[in-house]
């Protein structure tokens, strides 16, 4: 699809936003109190920016991994010490963040940009030890299954600190991914919970994430706990694997 920036917006809250196909992929207010602020599909009661927050305060730096860097809004959470890396298959993607967005930039922590297919790179690199693994690529209707088997997930496993956790950003108009990532999650003996966030203020859009770790006591944070959704298990459906995939199965 072709990648668009539109601006927009009255006096004060004017916005940035990155479109690819017509999927909103990020969003980045440009008022000086707010260009910093993480923004719709990351705010602060998303799956993702609770999962982040969850880790603070902490004296040892974080390392967050994100595949898909959309605008790059998840930087808004890194501090002083930590790590982002964000991996991305499309080099027009990586040059709009760096040009027509500031969340990179602005951000305290390292960022990182390793260009390509996140899973071949994930498969051949040592491991990272990540906090956060964010898989962030099935907004659109033309989703990347690789990226969401039950060997993607197990190369994911591979760079997770102990207590690490997976978060699957699953918001798709056209496709319920919440089973899938739920029933890879039983089959590798992973916990699992659902935070569907409605948004709660003009910063936000509503943000589907399920997220996955392998020692539930990580979940248990009421952080998460308390904001999570109930998932309906559907064993009766197939695992997800490199060979096998229903996509009419998902459709909403």
């Amino acid at each position: 699809g072709v990648l668009r920036v539109q601006e927009f917006g009255e006096p004060g809250a004017e916005r940035r936003q990155l479109i690819h196909g017509n999927i909103m992929h990020g969003k980045q207010y440009l008022a000086p109190g707010l260009s910093t602020q993480p923004t719709s599909y990351y705010t602060p009661t998303s799956g993702i920016g609770r999962v982040i927050e969850a880790l603070h305060p902490t004296l040892t730096p974080v390392k967050v991994g994100i595949i898909g860097l959309g605008t790059g809004t998840i930087a808004t959470y890194g501090a002083k010490g930590d790590t982002y890396r964000f991996y991305d298959i499309n080099p027009g993607v990586i040059a709009i963040a760096q040009r027509d967005f500031t969340f990179l930039k602005d951000s305290g922590a390292t960022i990182e940009l390793p260009l390509g297919d996140a899973r071949l790179k994930l498969e051949r690199e040592a491991p990272q030890n990540f906090d956060v693994l964010a898989v962030d690529a099935f907004s659109s209707d033309a989703i990347p299954v690789h990226l969401i088997t039950r060997e993607a997930v197990e190369v994911y496993r591979k760079h997770m600190k102990p207590d690490g956790v997976i978060a699957f950003h699953v918001t798709n108009r056209y496709l319920d991914l919440v089973p899938v990532v739920e029933g890879i999650a039983h089959e590798l003996g992973l916990t699992a919970l659902w935070i569907d966030d409605a948004g709660s203020d003009s910063l936000a859009n509503s943000s589907s994430w399920v997220l996955l770790a392998k020692d539930p006591q990580r979940l248990a944070d009421p952080r998460l706990a308390d904001a999570a959704a109930p998932i309906v298990p559907r064993r009766d459906w197939r695992v997800w694997t490199d060979d096998f995939n229903n996509l009419v199965q998902v459709l909403k």
